[in-house]
């Protein structure tokens, strides 16, 4: 029988997410962030919270249906937990919406203005319409919803206006128009009178519903947003006779159809409208249907128009060369004098390219390898990997198709490496391959040496300069010699290997951390100083936390920064007085792992592509690097203690999962992401 863990040890993993979210929603509240960086942060909250649908509330909403008493792995109630949730995003969602106003208001009063349909002049209407009719109208289907017709299925994500049409009192019609998806959501309008205007894609259709539906001679028409968000797991055949890829393919094809978890629409739609289309959709029990406001798909707003007001946005931060690799007329060679620590955006990410493409035109370079996780749609990585194909090395390339919401782009970028000669894997059976490497074999001389990468972030150019993120460039022989045992691995996985200096999940993840927070709780009850460094993007794993509990009871004082999800409390005496949570929601996206174990010249540092959750840890292949050079530790901590010591983004998340305000509140504002520009700049000489 299964030991049931004491909820009141944990927060309940859900609601935490919805707390980091809430985070982000401040910033979009908060007066000290650019009124533009304003509007970015309602998209990434929008943008957050339909993927929060399609991935959680799908899953619970499984289990439930599978079992009415089921509960989570922290031993909370799934129906519960799906009560609290619907609850806690009505309240939300509220709050978005008065904050989406606010930010309009102020908006205006810069000389921006979200214009609707009725404010359009004359000479408006003949913009918009030329607009329509050159870009809109030939991509529009309206579809008439006749009594006994199906519904037809909503597209996943899609915006649609619900229309219906009044010809007389008795006698009404139903139709969907679905927004286009290639269009810009946002028509940008002439100047009027210095002030700036835009309008959404929605009102633009809305303007030219009379003459999309001036067949029927309606007397009047009204149109409401609706849209349906599907569950996204992909049910993966087991069909022997089919490919990797083909599975993939068909399991992609499945999700389009997933059933429907979120129903919005916007709460001005009459009630008899809104009981008819529900009627025909034939929705799930359990199927959260809720209200919002004229527009969906906020998540757009990510790419909200700035008109060139710089005055609105965040101060331009380009990224530098780092101060190793400056002069250096190799990578490999810079690589051979000493362990490289990259930190993104902060330097630039082409460092990591520049390795690939010298690999591949270097002539004593034998071979490349390679796992990918995530890329660019047009990669210089996957450009340099194709580059070292044709110029005759051997390179290898695992590909993690289930990558999630990136498996279509995999599957392309697999075929694209595949045609060019590279050597392509997908993956180990029921373990995602979550690691960051790269491992360069070179042979000179009779020589062998290796030059490896291992990193908390993907191989990705454009989220290279928006998340924050930490490489390793290095070529220790004892990391370059275990990170060609984890390929060995992916090529033969029935082989299980040692390995003395990297930790790897499925294997040792696990055990080496819990290790060094025991080693650090005995040095507590020895009376002698103990300290646990952590930062992390999610920290769900009760394992883990009930041994950080531990070691606060014996003394160990505990920083964790975690970004996203955290189930452990901070903070409840007799539990966990010692240990202190933080989160930092800013300019950029928080994505790097790492760990400190001591202090003075005795701390031990790591970087991890893991976070401290179940599936990392246990069903993943993950790596943990140690950082052996003492200026690279230094770094290390500068870094932790400049996140740490951030009285603006920083919040501190107690015991109830509260986000409170954060460090030093009377000392100067220290922004974190600004402080660590100018340490990195710092750093140049």
């Amino acid at each position: 029988m299964k030991k049931r863990l004491p909820v009141d040890r944990y927060t309940n993993r859900e609601q935490s997410w919805l707390a980091f979210n809430h985070r982000v929603l401040q910033e979009a509240q908060s007066d000290e962030t650019p009124l533009i960086e304003r509007v970015h942060f309602l998209g990434i909250f929008s943008n957050n919270l339909d993927e929060f649908f399609r991935v959680r509330v799908a899953y619970l909403q499984r289990m439930a249906a599978v079992d009415a008493k089921a509960k989570t792995t922290l031993g909370f109630s799934v129906s519960e937990t799906l009560y609290a949730i619907h609850s806690r995003i009505t309240e939300l969602q509220v709050e978005f919406d008065d904050t989406f106003r606010q930010v309009q208001e102020a908006l205006a009063e810069e000389g921006i203005q979200v214009v609707e349909p009725a404010s359009l002049s004359s000479e408006d209407l003949d913009f918009v319409g030329d607009y329509f009719r050159d870009e809109v109208r030939p991509a529009l289907v309206p579809i008439m919803l006749r009594r006994g017709n199906d519904m037809p299925e909503l597209e996943d994500g899609a915006v649609y206006l619900a229309i219906r049409l009044r010809m007389s009192e008795s006698k009404r019609k139903l139709a969907l128009i679905q927004l286009p998806d290639h269009l810009p959501r946002f028509l940008i309008l002439p100047e009027r009178e210095g002030t700036q205007r835009v309008m959404f894609l929605d009102d633009v259709i809305r303007a030219e519903l009379p003459r999309i539906f001036r067949l029927f001679e309606s007397e009047s028409i009204e149109a409401y947003a609706v849209k349906a968000t599907r569950d996204a797991a992909i049910d993966m055949d087991d069909d022997l006779s089919r490919s990797v890829v083909a599975k993939m393919e068909r399991g992609l094809k499945r999700r389009s159809s997933g059933e429907v978890v979120r129903f919005l629409f916007d709460g001005q739609m009459p009630r008899d409208m809104l009981q008819s289309l529900l009627r025909r959709m034939e929705l799930q029990p359990g199927t959260s249907v809720i209200p919002g406001e004229r527009y969906h798909n906020r998540r757009d707003l990510m790419a909200f128009p700035d008109f060139g007001r710089e005055d609105l946005t965040h101060p331009e931060q380009p990224s530098f060369t780092h101060p190793r690799l400056q002069s250096a007329t190799s990578v490999m060679n810079a690589m051979e004098e000493g362990d490289v620590l990259l930190h993104f955006p902060y330097h630039q990410f082409v460092h990591v390219v520049d390795f690939l493409r010298e690999a591949a035109i270097d002539p004593t370079v034998r071979s490349i390898k390679v796992n990918l996780y995530r890329v660019a749609k047009n990669s210089q990585i996957i450009n340099a990997l194709i580059n070292a194909a044709h110029n005759g090395k051997q390179v290898e390339v695992l590909v993690e198709l289930a990558a999630r919401f990136d498996e279509k782009q995999n599957i392309r970028i697999s075929n694209s490496l595949k045609e060019a000669g590279v050597v392509v894997r997908f993956g180990i059976p029921k373990l995602k391959v979550h690691s960051k490497l790269i491992l360069v074999t070179r042979k000179h001389q009779g020589r062998l040496r290796r030059y490896a990468h291992l990193g908390t972030g993907n191989f990705h150019e454009g989220n290279a300069k928006l998340y924050e993120d930490l490489s390793l460039l290095t070529a220790h022989p004892d990391i370059t010699k275990e990170v060609a045992k984890i390929f060995d691995f992916f090529e033969s996985s029935f082989e299980r290997k040692t390995y003395k200096h990297l930790f790897v999940s499925p294997f040792t993840n696990r055990r080496r951390f819990t290790a060094l927070i025991t080693e650090e709780t005995d040095r507590a009850k020895t009376g002698k100083a103990a300290r646990i460094r952590v930062k992390l993007n999610n920290l769900v794993d009760a394992g883990m936390i009930d041994k950080l509990y531990r070691a606060s009871q014996a003394g160990v004082k505990v920083q964790l920064m975690v970004r996203g999800i955290c189930a452990l409390k901070a903070g409840v005496p007799g539990l966990s007085e010692n240990i202190e949570v933080r989160s930092v929601v800013g300019r950029y996206l928080e994505h790097s792992r790492f760990a400190m174990f001591g202090e003075g010249k005795k701390v031990r540092a790591f970087l991890s592509s893991a976070d401290w959750m179940t599936r990392n840890m246990d069903r993943r292949v993950e790596v943990t690097a140690p950082i052996y050079d003492e200026a690279l530790k230094a770094q290390l901590e500068a870094h932790f203690d400049i996140m740490w010591k951030d009285n603006r983004k920083s919040r501190l998340v107690d015991a109830e999962g509260q986000n409170l305000p954060a460090g030093d509140l009377d000392a100067p504002a220290l922004v974190a992401h600004q402080e660590l520009y100018v340490y990195h700049s710092s750093q140049r000489g």
